[in-house]
């Protein structure tokens, strides 16, 4: 039974994948935020655009009826410190840094026109209570924004609410072409333009492993001389997705 069910994860998996995402939110003219979660490899992705000259913060998951928060609230905020992982205290207080810091900067740039774009990920439950737990269904997100008058964390020049949406889309995966199928002496596998490379798994129906090797685009040929006729299952994965071919052995 173990065996049938792995299998058929790897024949649902052969579809694409699913991401939730705000899309870019408006929080006030010159200051976006989006949220992308990816709930294949378990991360979200932040991407925060606004002026290079002020600091700049959003709550998760507030009350927007309340400017201030009830305390507690997940918060991400950019000063003169860098990119910081903080929690709202519920009053007219600087949000504290929390003790575990999540958020991770893959960019920061800045153009020539002053605008700054942050780009940074964090697993979607960090396990920290202070850090908003990102759904990987459709669902509503709530947001508080502040932005200041400097990059010096201060009583905040301009505030306000937004109420996103994360959304789902399915992402359409890389699709490998594997011939000639039905095979007798070999089998080619041809890469998309996308991928270098790839680990390679061929299953009996029953389960049973018989082929596995990671490839690349120079090492595409398998030997399928010795396989029993009849049909298997290849698996092709990356980091990022994992697709199922049928293979018939004649």
């Amino acid at each position: 039974m173990k065996k049938i069910t792995f299998i058929l994860t790897f024949l649902m998996a052969s579809y694409g994948f699913a991401q939730v995402s705000t899309g870019v939110v408006t929080l006030t003219p010159g200051f976006t935020v989006q949220f992308d979660v990816n709930g294949t490899t378990e991360k979200v992705t932040m991407t925060m655009v606004g002026p290079s000259d002020v600091w700049l913060g959003v709550a998760l998951n507030t009350n927007l009826g309340n400017s201030m928060g009830t305390g507690g609230e997940d918060v991400i905020l950019y000063d003169s410190t860098g990119l910081k992982d903080r929690n709202l205290t519920g009053a007219q207080n600087a949000p504290n840094v929390d003790a575990s810091q999540d958020w991770a900067e893959s960019s920061n740039t800045v153009t020539t026109s002053g605008v700054r774009t942050i780009v940074a990920t964090r697993a979607l439950d960090t396990t920290d209570s202070n850090d908003y737990v990102f759904p990987t269904t459709s669902s509503s997100l709530p947001m508080l924004w502040a932005k200041g008058s400097s990059l010096v964390l201060n009583f905040h020049a301009s505030k306000g609410g937004a109420a996103a949406t994360l959304g789902t889309t399915t992402i359409a995966l890389p699709e490998f072409n594997v011939y000639p199928n039905p095979t007798v002496k070999e089998l080619n596998v041809q890469f998309p333009a996308s991928i270098k490379e790839a680990n390679i798994s061929v299953y009996s129906v029953l389960g049973t492993l018989i082929f596995q090797s990671n490839m690349g685009k120079f090492n595409t040929k398998i030997n399928t001389s010795e396989w029993n006729t009849g049909v298997y299952l290849m698996n092709i994965s990356t980091p990022q997705f994992s697709q199922t071919k049928r293979i018939v052995k004649q």
